[in-house]
C-alpha cells in the first residue's frame, strides 16, 4: 500500500496520468505530449539558398549541385541540394553549411532512398561533428522529412547521418533545397 501511495505522489508531481490499478492489472502511464518546435510566421523573409562552395563544404561523400537528375526522389525533384556523388557502401553522409552568423534559421528537406534497410537519424550540429545538437530527425527509407530550426549566431553547421554498416547501399541521400533565412 505504501509503494502504491509513493507511486501516486510521484506521478501527480510530474503531471503524468495514471489509471487506478485493479488486482492483477498493470499500471498504465501516459507520457506528457511534446510539441514540435514552432516555426516562425514571417510577414517577409530574406532567404539565401545554399548553392555555392562559399556556403557549403564536403565532409564525407557529398557534393553540392543543381543537377536535377542527381536530386530526384520518387515524389519530388529538387532544384538544388547536397547529395552523395555516387553509391555509398556504408550509408554515411556528412557536410557543412556555413551561415557565417548572418542568419536566424535553416531549412531543407531530407530524403533517403528505399535501398537503405532501416530509418536513418540525421544530426545538425553547431560548428563540427562533435558540436551541440541543434536538431535531430529520423528519415524512413524512401521518405522525405522537412527540417527547420534556429541557427542565430552560428558560423558553421555540421549535417551528418548516423553511420550505417550492413544496411544496404545508399544510392541517394539528399539534403534538398537547403537555405538560410531571416524574418524581417
Amino acid at each position: 500500500m505504501i509503494r502504491l501511495f509513493a507511486i501516486l505522489i510521484v506521478f501527480s508531481l510530474c503531471g503524468c496520468v495514471i489509471q487506478q490499478p485493479h488486482p492483477g492489472r498493470a499500471v498504465s502511464v501516459e507520457p506528457p505530449s511534446i510539441e514540435p518546435e514552432a516555426q516562425p510566421s514571417c510577414a517577409r523573409v530574406k532567404v539565401t539558398a545554399v548553392k555555392t562552395r562559399q556556403l557549403y563544404e564536403d565532409y564525407y561523400g557529398t557534393m553540392i549541385t543543381g543537377d536535377r537528375s542527381s536530386l530526384k526522389s520518387p515524389s519530388r525533384t529538387f532544384r538544388w541540394g547536397i547529395t552523395n556523388s555516387g553509391p555509398l557502401e556504408m550509408a554515411y553522409f556528412a557536410a557543412y553549411v556555413k551561415p557565417g552568423g548572418k542568419y536566424g534559421r535553416f531549412r531543407a528537406t531530407v530524403y533517403i532512398d528505399d535501398g537503405i534497410k532501416a530509418p536513418m537519424v540525421f544530426l545538425f550540429r553547431r560548428n563540427d561533428r562533435n558540436g551541440e545538437v541543434l536538431k535531430s530527425i529520423t528519415v524512413a527509407p524512401g521518405k522525405t522529412e522537412e527540417v527547420d530550426f534556429e541557427i542565430a549566431g552560428i558560423k558553421k553547421t555540421y549535417i551528418g547521418s548516423e553511420l550505417r554498416i550492413n544496411h544496404g547501399n545508399a544510392v541517394k541521400l539528399i539534403i534538398g533545397e537547403p537555405e538560410f533565412y531571416n524574418c524581417r
